[in-house]
């Protein structure tokens, strides 16, 4: 729902694209802002010769805009309604995309909406892939955030996608085998009456034989086909440059064995092009007649949007640009936003696609899922308690009454990892066995132990230095003293700066570091990012600090916590231990926040502000100031609520669970267990 516009750029004489996102929908949805700002992170780790480059991204009074590569030789789909190609044309183009395909599927980036629109050529016919801007996060889950329907374009869709199942790199080559079969024919594979109908049929109907599209091919296209749009992802290439070197292999006269290619490929699907798997119990109703319910809705949308939206870029719903019967008027879910004043411009176009049911019985989790978790971890009278996310099966982990803190879930999702005094222990929440990992007693200061999410690595403040070393925890059993850590050889020793605690990324890239900064006279708690990726083979690069030097927010900073992406939470010390004002800092717009109020229009007090597993709630203890009982309450809400207030209700506890005022929970949420 972006708008392009073309544009000149004076500097540097050259022609450029402007994408810019609509005010009117900034305002009124907030995921807008996040979609928009993560597109810019993604682009800027995705540097490849086939991914159109991006040149500045910023806001202007209150604006977001990306700069990017004009594209002058227009979109592969114009191309196709020029005429079919031939498969040495074809292939060539997939030649030159494939391999920025792979290196943003290394990065752990989906495109998720790769389709001829958003294969942009240069002027000297270069083809560049456009628009990552839905693309999902594969490390996590917090990188979701499209709310409950799925994004992309129907005639596009892998399988699981328009069935709301887990996705990987493989679904992007579905999509690449659509686009072969696109170019090499001049039309999609599936046909029907709506976008709606297209995705099912992706999910139920066997895979089209190209050669009844085109006799003329050779044979060993159907193979291609069969294999690249396989129902299962198990059976389709695993990479997109392995596809192309198998059509080249055809094309040279060669009898490629698909079947020995890579271990991810189960076997040529070639014979599944005939006859569908059985789905079990499936009823085409069960799909449509949601569908149709959610193509109303959105029809009743879209007139309400232009009712009130008058000020805002001209929306105009288009056809699919191939040869095919699906109108854009029959189900107006493809939106168009192009800007009026540069018609020749590429164009930004996103689907909204419910989710395909494919069973009878949809499946019930045991535990209840809010915010991609299931369980909190948090601490009460020096012991670890456990509970669901709702408040229910409450009960302690941990009795030895010993003071705790660090508290966290390891990748495996059944242990927690804290501190007590200068130990690191673990605990099994299902064996409650309690394990000891290693002792710094020797050591003046040991503050904090974060296990990156991959549960490779551990970043430790010890001394006020920061170790980023193996997560190995035979070997840590052996290590009670810094010479001892410096000898694992890790990634990363950092003793520039007083380090007290650490956050890492969501990639395992960057390290976020609470530090002891001069501010004036006085010492100040301030956070800074680092770029650790080359660990010891160059010093960490220092990507941006705050809130010393952006806005001001009181030292000591009690806690803070990081989404592992854009965003941070912290908060100051005010009274009893540790309850302070909230604060809050946006790493792309650079813009810190205070004087937050989410519960009962007061900014004090809160402490231990933590993200849930998918971005989109906030977990943390609350007392208000203005209690004279001092009663401590746990709050689990949407992180818009932070700014929109309400009637927001703490975690359902016991009656007075909570008995002393200076209380610090220090909770660890747990992603949800599959």
């Amino acid at each position: 729902m972006a708008t392009v516009y073309r544009g000149y750029d004076p500097r540097f004489d050259r022609d450029i694209a402007i994408k810019v996102l609509p005010q009117e929908l900034l305002h009124s949805d907030p995921q807008f802002r996040l979609r928009f700002e993560r597109e810019a992170k993604i682009i800027a780790q995705l540097e490849h010769p086939s991914i159109v480059p991006v040149y500045d991204v910023g806001e202007e009074n209150d604006q977001l805009y990306f700069v990017m590569r004009y594209m002058g030789g227009g979109s592969l789909s114009e191309r196709i309604k020029k005429g079919v190609f031939s498969v040495e044309e074809a292939t060539q183009i997939l030649e030159q995309i494939a391999p920025g395909m792979d290196e943003a599927h290394a990065k752990g980036f989906i495109h998720r909406d790769l389709k001829p629109g958003n294969i942009l050529f240069d002027n000297k016919g270069t083809p560049h892939i456009a628009d990552f801007g839905i693309a999902k996060i594969t490390q996590s889950e917090s990188g979701n955030v499209t709310g409950s329907g799925i994004i992309g374009t129907p005639a596009y869709m892998a399988p699981e996608q328009a069935s709301g199942e887990s996705i990987d790199n493989r679904t992007d080559i579905y999509a690449l085998g659509v686009l072969y079969f696109e170019m090499l024919t001049g039309r999609q594979p599936y046909q029907a009456d709506t976008p709606m109908g297209i995705a099912i049929k992706h999910v139920t109907d066997p895979v089209p034989r190209i050669l009844e599209a085109n006799s003329t091919l050779p044979t060993w296209v159907e193979m291609i086909i069969s294999t690249a749009m396989a129902k299962n992802k198990n059976d389709r290439f695993s990479s997109a440059v392995e596809m192309t070197e198998t059509i080249k292999a055809f094309m040279r006269g060669e009898a490629p064995d698909i079947q020995k290619n890579k271990t991810t490929i189960r076997g040529t699907p070639f014979n599944k092009t005939v006859t569908p798997a059985k789905k079990k119990g499936f009823n085409p109703l069960f799909a449509i007649v949601p569908l149709l319910l959610i193509g109303a809705l959105v029809a009743g949308g879209f007139f309400l949007f232009n009712l009130f939206g008058k000020n805002s870029p001209s929306l105009t719903p288009t056809s699919i640009p191939v040869a095919s019967p699906v109108e854009a008027t029959s189900a107006p879910v493809v939106v168009e936003s192009t800007a009026t004043t540069a018609p020749s411009n590429p164009t930004e176009t996103v689907t909204t696609v419910a989710t395909v049911a494919v069973t009878d019985t949809p499946s019930v989790s045991a535990l209840p899922i809010i915010g991609g978790a299931d369980k909190i971890a948090f601490l009460h009278n020096n012991d670890i308690w456990l509970m669901n996310v709702d408040g229910s099966d409450l009960h302690t982990i941990t009795s030895d009454g010993a003071k705790k803190f660090n508290l966290e879930w390891l990748p495996d999702g059944n242990t927690l990892l804290y501190i007590t005094g200068k130990t690191v222990k673990t605990v099994n929440i299902e064996t409650m066995v309690e394990e000891n990992i290693t002792s710094f007693t020797s050591s003046e200061y040991f503050e904090s132990f974060h296990v990156s999410p991959d549960g490779q690595q551990a970043a430790i403040s010890l001394s006020r230095e920061l170790h980023v070393v193996p997560f190995d925890i035979e070997k840590l059993k052996n290590v009670t003293k810094k010479s001892a850590l410096l000898e694992m050889k890790g990634c990363l020793f950092f003793n520039d700066l007083g380090v007290l605690d650490a956050r890492w990324s969501n990639d395992g890239q960057n390290l976020s570091i609470k530090y002891l900064a001069p501010d004036g006279n006085n010492i100040a708690e301030t956070i800074r990012i680092l770029d650790i990726h080359r660990c010891s083979d160059a010093a960490p690069v220092r990507l941006d600090e705050f809130p010393l030097g952006r806005f001001q927010f009181a030292s000591p900073l009690v806690s803070y916590d990081w989404d592992g992406d854009l965003l941070f939470f912290m908060n100051s010390n005010k009274r009893n231990g540790g309850f302070g004002e909230i604060g809050f800092y946006n790493t792309f717009t650079h813009k810190g926040q205070t004087k937050l109020a989410p519960i009962n229009g007061t900014d004090c007090c809160y402490r231990d502000l933590i993200f849930s597993p998918d971005g989109t709630y906030v977990l943390f203890a609350f007392q208000d100031i203005r209690d004279t009982t001092n009663a401590v309450f746990l709050y689990y809400i949407p992180v818009d609520s932070l700014t929109t207030g309400g009637t927001l209700k703490p975690i359902p506890l016991p009656d007075g669970f909570f008995t002393q005022r200076d209380e610090a929970p220090m909770p660890a949420i747990r992603p949800a267990q599959k």
